[in-house]
């Protein structure tokens, strides 16, 4: 047996702009995503000896069904383009699926837009590169983990990173790190392709492609404070999802109006929602917005999390 331990870090879309809907029908996305230290675990126990078969248990959050996690369609999907690229690279001998054991802790919560289960398809694609001794390029993982979804190409990066088209197209940039974090997640998810559908029913919002790429070339900076250099960005700081995400779940709204209001430097919902963040000058200012929002009865169904970027 081989064992492998690996974190599943989330993310946060710190901006999330929709361009139109790309020829195969998926949206093209414009986002600046930031990973963060909040984190599921993972152990995957992988048995050559031992005839094909999978298992997985799912523990410490009862709001994930561990029948639709990403991580089974990953390992599907990594064996399926073994399996094909062993038919054109003589080199790969070993095809073979063998018996894989994961033990998944959940501490992301579902529909939030933290990209948790995306997170956990990014760590198994990673540690069955590296089990079968990294069969694959780094473009050619890439394009496997973005037919897992969207948001998994991102987790084989982390850091700070610039996403485009499906999700995709990165490029990393200088990091954001350090930026102390509060995150209300209301009880209520979003579904995301409902959230999709609304907005395909309006305008788009003007995109200027100039102004973001200016404003990237600034991030590439390191002469200032990740914060500072993060609220340059100004009005270029929405996320084209968050309306129609309000329009179903009201809580979203209502937490990013008090994280302001604790003196946050920023708030804004995360990928479709409905996790809404804050970003803080320091700890001190994060740990007292903490307790006020934890002791105010209108968040008393809601998920906290004190978080920092990394």
């Amino acid at each position: 047996m081989d064992s492998y331990e690996i974190t599943a870090n989330a993310k946060l879309n710190l901006f999330l702009r929709v361009r139109g809907i790309l020829p195969n029908g998926y949206h093209s996305l414009y986002s600046v995503m930031q990973e963060i230290d909040l984190a599921d675990s993972l152990t995957i126990n992988i048995y050559p000896e031992r005839e094909s078969g999978f298992d997985i248990k799912c523990i410490g959050r009862n709001d994930i069904d561990p029948d639709k996690n990403l991580c089974s369609k990953a390992k599907d999907r990594f064996f399926s383009y073994l399996r094909k690229k062993a038919g054109v690279d003589p080199s790969i001998t070993d095809c073979k699926i063998p018996y894989i054991e994961m033990v998944l802790t959940k501490r992301i919560p579902s529909e939030s837009g933290m990209g948790g289960g995306s997170s956990d398809a990014a760590a198994v694609l990673m540690v069955l590169q590296e089990h079968f001794g990294n069969p694959f390029t780094d473009e050619e993982l890439n394009q496997l983990a973005v037919n897992v979804g969207a948001d998994v190409p991102f987790f084989l990066y982390g850091g700070t990173c610039i996403c485009e088209s499906v999700g995709e197209d990165i490029r990393q940039l200088e990091p954001l790190a350090g930026i102390p974090l509060l995150i209300i997640k209301p009880s209520a998810g979003v579904s995301t392709p409902e959230c999709f559908h609304a907005i395909d029913s309006k305008p788009l919002p003007e995109f200027y492609e100039d102004r973001y790429e200016n404003y990237i070339s600034n991030l590439m900076s390191a002469d200032k404070a990740p914060l500072d250099r993060f609220l340059e960005g100004d009005d270029l700081l929405t996320n084209d999802l968050e309306l129609p995400s309000v329009e179903s779940v009201p809580e979203i709204e209502a937490a990013r109006k008090a994280l302001i209001d604790t003196g946050a430097k920023y708030a804004r919902m995360t990928g479709s929602g409905s996790a809404v963040f804050a970003m803080y000058e320091d700890d001190a200012a994060r740990d007292a917005a903490y307790d006020k929002i934890k002791n105010d009865p209108k968040f008393s169904g809601c998920d906290l999390f004190v978080s920092k970027t990394i």
